[in-house]
């Protein structure tokens, strides 16, 4: 094994060697980027779609969005969508390994919710029914396919579903233009045996557009900041596919089909043991889009998805953990405009199944098997919106979603969004809305659940300003405050099953986040910014902050500076009083850290890119899960400590 390994390392070297080679000898011939080429100037005029459903400028959303750009993508190569939204202001991000993608548990959080919609393209990807993590971020691997990431944050239910409580992201896949065909071919090589091969193919002619985009991935073992050896290997394939038609100009017919399958291990409980737990998964989706403009006032979009998910986890042992799930549904939306109206309404419809849940382990010597098939919950909702120009300078946005749940009956979830617009580099707004988030199918059929359980229910008041202070310098800046009963939380037991779900009681959390952006020339840029959680303790031996598992503050601050061939991309996350579990001492020690990663890019021709990657360049020690325990004890994950990254593009 130790010289299949070292083949390996030196093979590894080799085509490392050739690829920096090649790179460096068509860059003499390649075209250069024109001398100090100059940035993008940035003024909050990416135009989205998430805020509102209809396309409006971020600057003059009324909300608290955030974009990930397809640049942003492309400089700091993100591994995946999980990486590329911890760089977010108002995201939290909570892996238990190097990857995310070899666990069913990660942590999404907006402004501190964990009730996240994931859509793509504006059609829903939520892994519903799913016991903890709500949405696949860690799976959509080949980034290439992506052209940007909306990130809402704020309760979101009117439009997206009454479970949109933190937020909401979106997905925004590329389209090739007219007449155009592009081929990509990458590598990549680095730390714990990494290796990752990406295949990009798209084009469109006479009105049929088409991509294909191929990733294979692997990883093995690493070491964290202390230099713990950690159990982690991934074995992944993933395959997306888009292809649509434009009929004309004004109506379009998109289909997306995409895969996962990975086969990974990870440690049996916590970053220290040596026990290794074996795992698959094997995904799928499928997205049926279809968008019409019947008029110069009237335009209409109807969807259809379908999502699978199935997880064998820990499967090489009696007490395997199996779960098969699928979601369908469709959504029929219209929107007219007339005389300063924007109206948007229409209809949802989805349905969680539970195809097989298998469950098994051992209370002391007994051997407790727990088994269900064919459970569904669905859920059927009507909405509307009316965004209203009340003047120039003032405006209305009202809304209420109506919802029917298999198990919960009906409810409504309304929204009032006030705007003001004091000049053209000046806006405010405030908001109240209103969300409702029933238990999942683990929480109703599982032996720890129950059907006595009430729905999570709520409101959120938020209050919002954008400012250009220049045309080199924008910022943005909200504050929150979010009111919750029926929580539902996890409490342990003396006898089996030994845990169980169960209604909290309220819930109260607030916060504010900002976000600075600033040209300080023509070729250097930085971005900062800052958001504060309080969440209130659930009881007197809890800590804030669900018990210390979110961090009061985390900064995030990028520089991205940009010179002929070269481009460096320096991001820094901090961390800032995050306690840990009640009473946990030891965990107070690390309750506040900074994580660095510089991403270094060389052009050496219109076809030829390469760049070399640090990550957590101080080799700082820290988790991002398992703070309820103590590091080198149970349930104590720790994230990787420094690593490489060296890659090369080709296009063609």
């Amino acid at each position: 094994m130790k010289q299949a390994r070292l083949r390996l390392t030196n093979k590894r070297k080799a085509m490392l060697c050739a690829m920096v080679s090649s790179a460096l000898v068509l860059g003499m011939t390649g075209i250069s980027y024109g001398e100090g080429e100059k940035q993008q100037d940035y003024s909050f005029d990416q135009v989205v779609v998430t805020a509102t459903k209809t396309p409006v400028k971020e600057f003059e959303a009324k909300a608290n969005i955030s974009v990930v750009t397809r640049e942003e993508i492309e400089k700091n190569h993100y591994a995946d969508v999980s990486e590329a939204l911890r760089h977010v202001q108002g995201v939290t991000i909570l892996n238990y390994s190097a990857s995310g993608e070899n666990y069913s548990s990660n942590g999404l959080y907006i402004n501190g919710a964990a009730n996240v919609v994931y859509l793509i393209d504006g059609v829903r990807a939520n892994t519903n029914g799913s016991t903890y993590s709500k949405a696949p971020i860690g799976e959509f691997v080949n980034m290439d396919a992506i052209e940007r990431i909306e990130v809402l944050k704020g309760s979101a239910s009117t439009l997206y579903g009454s479970d949109a409580q933190g937020g909401v992201i979106n997905i925004i896949t590329r389209k090739p233009k007219d007449g155009e065909s592009i081929n990509k071919l990458g590598v990549e090589y680095g730390s714990y045996g990494k290796e990752q091969y990406n295949f990009t193919h798209s084009g469109s002619k006479d009105g049929v557009y088409w991509s294909i985009d191929a990733q294979k991935r692997l990883m093995g073992d690493f070491k964290d900041g202390r230099g713990n050896p950690v159990i982690n290997d991934i074995n992944s394939m993933a395959l997306n596919f888009k292809i649509g038609k434009d009929f004309d100009e004004n109506s379009h017919l998109t289909l997306r089909y995409q895969t996962y399958r990975a086969d990974y291990q990870r440690p049996d409980g916590g970053s220290f043991t040596t026990v290794r737990d074996y795992g698959e998964k094997d995904n799928n989706s499928f997205s049926l889009i279809y968008d019409r403009k019947i008029s110069e006032k009237l335009t209409n979009t109807f969807s259809l998805f379908r999502n699978q998910n199935r997880l064998r986890d820990n499967c090489r042992v009696p007490t395997m953990w199996l779960m098969d799930l699928e979601t369908v549904g469709f959504s029929d939306q219209l929107t007219y405009k007339a005389g300063g109206h924007t109206l948007t309404g229409g209809v949802d419809y989805y349905q969680d199944k539970v195809k097989d849940y298998y469950s098994a382990y051992y209370a002391g010597s007994v051997f407790n098997v727990e088994t269900y098939q064919d459970k569904v919950l669905s859920n059927r909702a009507v909405f509307i919106q009316d965004e209203w120009e009340l003047s120039k300078r003032w405006n209305l946005t009202w809304g209420i979603r109506f919802d029917h749940h298999s198990e919960y009956g009906n409810h409504s979830t309304p929204s009032l969004v006030l705007g003001y617009n004091q000049d053209d580099r000046t806006n405010y707004y405030v908001s109240y809305k209103e969300f409702f988030v029933a238990p999942n199918q683990y929480q109703i059929f599982s032996q720890i659940g129950s059907k006595d359980l009430q729905p999570e229910e709520g409101n959120t008041v938020e209050f919002g300003v954008n400012h250009k202070f220049d045309d080199t310098f924008a910022g943005s800046f909200n504050i929150y405050k979010q009111k919750a009963e029926n929580i539902i939380g996890y409490r342990y037991l003396a006898s089996a099953p030994y845990y169980q779900y169960y209604n909290t009681g309220k819930e109260d959390s607030r916060g504010w986040g900002v976000r600075l952006t600033k040209d300080f020339t023509k070729n250097f840029r930085v971005n900062v910014g800052y958001t504060y959680i309080y969440i209130d303790p659930a009881s007197a031996t809890a800590n804030a902050n669900r018990n210390g598992f979110l961090p009061r503050g985390t900064w995030n601050i990028g520089l991205d500076y940009e010179r002929d061939k070269f481009n460096t991309v320096l991001n820094g996350r901090g961390i800032v009083d995050r306690e840990g579990g009640y009473g946990k001492a030891t965990v107070a020690e690390f309750k506040n850290f900074w994580v660095w990663d510089l991403a270094v890019n060389y052009k050496a021709s219109d076809t030829v890119r390469v760049f070399a990657k640090v990550n957590n360049i101080f080799d700082k020690f820290y988790a991002e899960q398992g703070t309820d325990g103590n590091p080198s004890q149970t349930y104590w994950y720790s994230a990787p400590g420094r690593n490489y990254q060296i890659g090369m593009q080709y296009s063609f």
